[in-house]
C-alpha cells in the first residue's frame, strides 16, 4: 500500500515535480512501467499495472496446514420449523424473546445450524444476557469460533474444560465458567484456586468471583466472606455484606447486635403507641475492619447507623416486638423511611419473607416493595400483587410492575395477565402490559389475553400482547 500512496500523490502534485519513483514499485510493475519514457505515461501505466497487482498478484502461500475441525456435536438439531422461528427473530431484532429461544433450546438438549452462529455470536457482543445460553447452545462449534475471533471469546465459556490450564491461562469468561463448573464437580479444589489467586485479582474480577461463591455459598466460606470484609474494593466490600445475611449466627452478626443494642431503645407512652428511639453508633475503627466504610460529615451518624441495622441479624427485634408491629411503629430519631429501607435491606439479605411481607404492608409503593415481593414463595407474591392490584393507583402499580424481579412464578404471571384484561385502556398499562406478555413464564401463555383480536376490535396495545403471548406459545411448542 505504500507505492500506491505514493503514487497517488506523484499524480496529484504532477510528474514535474514529483517523478515516479520506480524503485519503490514492485518488480513486475516496474519492469512495465520502466519502458515508458514519458513521465506522465509512466504514471498511468504504473497505476493501472499496479491495480491489478495490488487485486490478484500475489503468490500463493505455500505448507499452509488446514484449520482442524471443530469436536463433533452429538445433540440433534433443532426441527425446520424452529430454524425458521430463529430466522425471524434475528431479522425483526427482538433480543428479549431470542434470549428465551436460546435459553428453551438448550434446556431441551438441541443444537442450531452452524452457519446461523456467526450472526447470534455478533447479537451477543452488545447484549449480554445472550452469551450464556448462546454459548450453551454453541457447543463445540461455539469455541472453535471463538478461539479464532477475540470478538467472540465469550462462546469458549462453553467448553468443559476442568483442568488448571484454563484457570491458569485462560480469558475472563473462561476462567469464570472454569469456577462455576469446578465449585460444583470438586468444591474443596474450587476454593483452594480461589484462595490462592484472590489478592492479586483486580477488583472487578474479585466482585465477579465472590458473586459466583455466593451462588455456592458454604458453611466453610464464612471465614473467607469475613476477610473480604475489608477488601480494599467498595463493590466487593458490598457483596461481602450481603452474603453476610447468610450467616445469621456468625461472629460478624454478633458484633452487629451488640452495636445495635447499643443504639435502640423503646419508649414507651402511656395509652399511646410506643416509639423506636435511635442513637448514633460510636465511631470506632471496628467498624471499618467490618466493611461499614463511611465518608465524615453531616449525616456521618445516621449513615452508620443505617449500615449497622442493614447488616445486623433480623432475629435481634424479637424482644421489641413481631415485624408487622415495628413495621408501624413511630421511630425517634433518623428519619423513618431510612430505618424501613434499612430493615429491607436486612430482609432481602437474609431472605426473611415475614419481614419482607410486614415491610410491603407497611409502606406498598415503597421504593423497595418490588424486590421484597421478590423474597416471598410463589403463592404469597401471586397474593400480595393481586392485593395491591386494588390498593395502588395505576401509576404506582406499573412502576411496581417494571421493578418486580424476574423470572416469575406461574402464580404471580396470571396475576398479573388477569390484571391487565380488567384494564382500561391507559398508556401506563400499555407500557406494564408489553413487559407482562414478555416476561410471563410458559404455563401463563395459554392465558385468554394470548387470543389475537381482530384489527379494530381492539387497542393496538391489546392486539400487540395477544401476539407477543401467541408468538411465545408457538415458540416453546416448535421444540417440543
Amino acid at each position: 500500500m505504500t507505492a500506491w500512496n505514493d503514487l497517488v500523490g506523484t499524480v496529484l502534485l504532477g510528474t514535474r515535480r514529483r517523478p515516479v519513483d520506480i524503485a519503490a514499485l514492485p518488480a513486475g510493475v516496474r519492469d512495465l512501467a520502466g519502458q515508458r519514457t514519458d513521465p506522465a505515461d509512466q504514471a498511468l501505466v504504473a497505476a493501472a499495472a499496479l491495480t491489478g497487482y495490488l487485486r490478484a498478484g500475489r503468490q500463493p502461500l505455500a505448507g499452509v496446514e488446514p484449520e482442524p475441525a471443530a469436536a463433533e456435536d452429538t445433540r440433534p438439531l433443532v426441527r425446520t420449523v424452529a430454524r425458521a422461528r430463529l430466522g425471524h427473530l434475528l431479522s425483526a431484532n427482538r433480543p428479549e424473546l431470542l434470549e428465551e429461544w436460546l435459553n428453551a433450546v438448550a434446556d431441551r438438549g438441541f443444537r442450531i445450524p452452524p452457519g446461523r452462529l456467526p450472526a447470534l455470536a455478533d447479537a451477543a457482543r452488545t447484549r449480554v444476557s445472550l452469551r450464556a445460553p448462546l454459548a450453551a447452545v454453541a457447543g463445540p462449534v461455539g469455541v472453535w469460533l471463538g478461539e479464532r475471533n477475540p470478538d467472540w471469546a465469550f462462546l469458549v465459556a462453553a467448553d468443559d474444560d476442568t483442568s488448571d490450564n484454563a484457570w491458569q491461562f485462560g480469558t475472563a469468561a473462561r476462567r469464570q465458567a472454569w469456577l462455576e463448573r469446578v465449585l460444583v464437580a470438586d468444591p474443596a479444589r474450587a476454593r483452594a484456586a480461589l484462595s490462592a489467586a484472590w489478592s492479586s485479582e483486580p477488583a472487578e474480577i474479585r466482585a465477579t468471583f465472590l458473586t459466583l461463591l455466593g451462588e455456592h455459598l458454604a458453611e466453610q466460606d464464612e471465614a473467607f466472606v469475613e476477610a473480604a470484609l475489608g477488601d480494599r474494593a467498595a463493590g466487593v466490600r458490598d457483596i461481602a455484606l450481603r452474603l453476610f445475611g447468610r450467616y445469621p449466627d456468625s461472629e460478624f452478626g454478633k458484633r452487629m447486635i451488640e452495636r445495635l443494642r447499643a443504639c435502640v431503645t423503646v419508649r414507651s407512652r402511656p395509652l399511646r403507641a410506643d416509639v423506636l428511639e435511635f442513637s448514633p453508633p460510636e465511631a470506632d475503627d471496628s467498624l471499618v475492619r467490618d466493611g461499614i466504610r463511611v465518608p465524615a460529615g453531616p449525616g456521618q451518624g445516621t449513615a452508620q447507623l443505617r449500615a449497622i441495622i442493614a447488616a445486623a441479624p433480623l432475629r435481634f427485634w424479637a424482644e421489641y416486638g413481631t415485624p408487622g408491629e415495628l413495621a408501624g411503629m413511630l421511630v425517634d430519631g433518623p428519619p423513618l423511611n431510612v430505618v424501613r429501607e434499612s430493615w429491607a435491606t436486612a430482609a432481602l439479605r437474609q431472605r426473611d419473607e415475614q419481614w419482607a411481607q410486614a415491610l410491603v404492608e407497611a409502606e406498598p409503593s415503597g421504593r423497595g416493595t418490588a424486590a421484597l415481593i421478590g423474597v416471598l414463595s410463589p403463592d404469597q407474591q401471586a397474593a400480595t400483587v393481586a392485593k395491591l392490584t386494588r390498593r395502588l393507583p395505576v401509576e404506582a402499580l406499573t412502576r411496581l410492575i417494571l421493578d418486580l424481579p424476574q423470572p416469575w412464578p406461574a402464580q404471580l404471571g396470571t396475576v398479573l395477565l388477569d390484571w391487565i384484561a380488567g384494564q382500561r385502556d391507559h398508556r401506563l398499562v400499555a407500557h406494564a402490559a408489553a413487559l407482562v406478555a414478555k416476561a410471563v413464564p410458559v404455563p401463563c401463555l395459554g392465558h385468554p389475553l394470548a387470543e389475537i383480536p381482530l384489527p379494530g376490535e381492539a387497542a393496538p396495545w391489546r392486539r400487540a400482547v395477544a401476539e407477543t403471548l401467541s408468538f411465545r406459545r408457538e415458540m416453546h411448542k416448535e421444540l417440543a
